[in-house]
C-alpha cells in the first residue's frame, strides 16, 4: 500500500468529464446561452460541459499540466444508459487559436466550415487543413458496445458474465507537445438514442524523471491534416463517403528544421450489410506528393474476446453472437490502435497528402463510409555541431 501511495503521488490526473450523459435530444438548448458565450470568447465558467449537436457531443475547457517529460494517457469509461447498439465514438482536441475554428462549426453550424466538394457534387464540412483552419485532432476512437451495463440484467447467456462498463486507456504520449496549458476537449457518440450513453474522461500524466524543474513542454511539431468523423453528425455534418470516387486531399506547410516526419493513422470502415465496407477487407493506401509511402488494410479478428461487453449483440442460430464478427479495424466495445506510416525526408514547403481507399458500391439506402484521421508529428532537427 505504501509503494502504491508513492507512486500514484507522482501522477496528475486531470478529470475532463465525469459520469456524463451523451444522447439524442433535439430539443436541448440548455447551453445555448453558453454557446453564445463561446462564440463571443467571453465564456467565464470554463468548468461548464457544453452540449452541442442535439446532446451527441460534449465539449470541456481544460487546463493540463505542462511537463517536459512524462506518459500521458488517456482513460475513457463508457456505459449504455439505453442504447443497446454499437455506435462510433471519438475523443478530440479542439485548436481555437485560428479563424475559422472548429469552435465556429459548434456555435454556428457546418456551414461556418471550411468545404471542399467530391466528383459528385457532394460536400463535406471541416473535415480538411487549410491555410487558416485545422480539424479537430483526434486523441481516441472507440465504439461503444452493445448495451453494457443497461442491459445487463435483462439477458442471460450461459456461462457469460457481463461487463459492467468498458474502458479504454489509449497512450497519447506523442501527443504531448499540444497536450498541456488551456484546451478545448470533447467527446461525440454517433447515437440518435434518447438514453444515450454516459462517459467519463481522465487525462493522466506520469512523469519520467523524479527531478522536478519548470522545463517547458516538449518542443514538438504537430499538425493535424484531416478528420472525415462526422462528429457534427446530428447538425448536418456529411458522411465521409469521399472515396467512392475521390482521394481524400489534404495540403501541408513543413517548417524548416523538422525531421523524423509521421503520420499518426486512424481508420474504421462502416456500411453494416454483407457487403458493406464493415465487413470486407478494403486497402488503406497513403500518398506523398503522388508517391505511395504506406497502405494497410485495416482488420480485426478478434471482436468475439469483446462478447462480455456486449449483452443485447443478437445471437444467431449457430451459436455466434453478432459483436463476434470480424471488422474494418473495429469491434464492438473496443478503442482503434492508431497507425504509424513514417514519412520520408521532406524539404521545408508545401506538401501534399491523400488517402484512397477502394470504397464499395452504395446498395438501396445502405451506403458505405470511412473515418480516418491524420495527424503528421515531427521533431526540431539540431543544427550542425549542437548535437548532443
Amino acid at each position: 500500500e505504501y509503494r502504491a501511495r508513492v507512486a500514484a503521488s507522482w501522477v496528475t490526473t486531470i478529470p475532463v468529464f465525469r459520469n456524463e450523459l451523451i444522447r439524442f435530444d433535439p430539443s436541448a438548448v440548455d447551453t445555448a446561452a453558453m454557446a453564445a458565450a463561446l462564440k463571443a470568447g467571453t465564456l467565464a465558467d470554463t468548468t461548464a460541459v457544453l452540449r452541442f449537436s442535439s446532446g451527441t457531443l460534449l465539449l470541456r475547457k481544460v487546463l493540463l499540466p505542462t511537463l517536459a517529460e512524462a506518459t500521458v494517457f488517456a482513460e475513457l469509461v463508457e456505459v449504455s444508459n439505453g442504447d443497446a447498439y454499437d455506435r462510433t465514438g471519438s475523443v478530440f482536441l479542439v485548436s481555437a487559436g485560428r479563424s475559422p475554428s472548429f469552435l465556429d462549426g459548434l456555435t454556428g453550424g457546418v456551414g461556418s466550415l471550411p468545404v471542399i466538394e467530391d466528383r459528385e457534387g457532394r460536400t463535406y464540412q471541416g473535415i480538411c487543413a487549410t491555410d487558416d483552419y485545422v480539424p479537430p485532432l483526434e486523441l481516441v476512437r472507440f465504439v461503444t458496445p452493445f448495451g453494457v451495463g443497461f442491459y445487463n440484467e435483462q439477458v442471460r447467456v450461459k456461462g457469460m458474465v457481463w461487463a459492467d462498463s468498458v474502458q479504454h486507456t489509449m497512450d497519447v504520449t506523442e501527443l504531448l507537445p499540444v497536450l498541456h496549458g488551456s484546451v478545448w476537449i470533447g467527446v461525440f457518440i454517433g447515437t440518435y438514442d434518447t438514453g444515450g450513453h454516459r462517459v467519463s474522461l481522465n487525462m493522466r500524466y506520469h512523469p519520467t524523471s523524479r527531478e522536478v524543474t519548470d522545463a517547458p513542454a516538449p518542443d514538438g511539431w504537430l499538425q493535424p491534416v484531416f478528420n472525415t468523423v462526422n462528429v457534427l453528425e446530428m447538425s448536418g455534418q456529411e458522411y465521409a463517403r469521399i472515396f467512392a470516387h475521390d482521394s481524400l486531399t489534404a495540403e501541408f506547410d513543413l517548417p524548416p528544421g523538422i525531421g523524423n516526419i509521421r503520420l499518426r493513422y486512424i481508420t474504421t470502415g462502416h456500411g453494416g450489410w454483407a457487403n458493406g465496407d464493415e465487413f470486407n477487407p478494403k486497402k488503406n493506401s497513403v500518398f506523398l506528393n503522388g508517391r505511395e509511402v504506406g497502405s494497410i488494410i485495416p482488420w480485426r479478428s478478434d471482436c468475439a474476446s469483446h462478447r462480455r461487453f456486449n449483452p443485447a449483440s443478437g445471437d444467431f442460430w449457430n451459436g455466434v453472437s453478432s459483436s463476434d464478427l470480424s471488422r474494418s479495424g473495429w469491434c464492438p466495445g473496443s478503442a482503434v490502435e492508431p497507425l504509424t506510416i513514417r514519412l520520408p525526408d521532406l524539404a521545408p514547403g508545401r506538401h501534399r497528402l491523400q488517402v484512397a481507399i477502394p470504397m464499395g458500391a452504395p446498395e438501396g439506402d445502405s451506403f458505405s463510409a470511412w473515418n480516418v484521421s491524420g495527424v503528421l508529428i515531427g521533431e526540431p532537427m539540431q543544427a550542425p555541431g549542437n548535437e548532443r
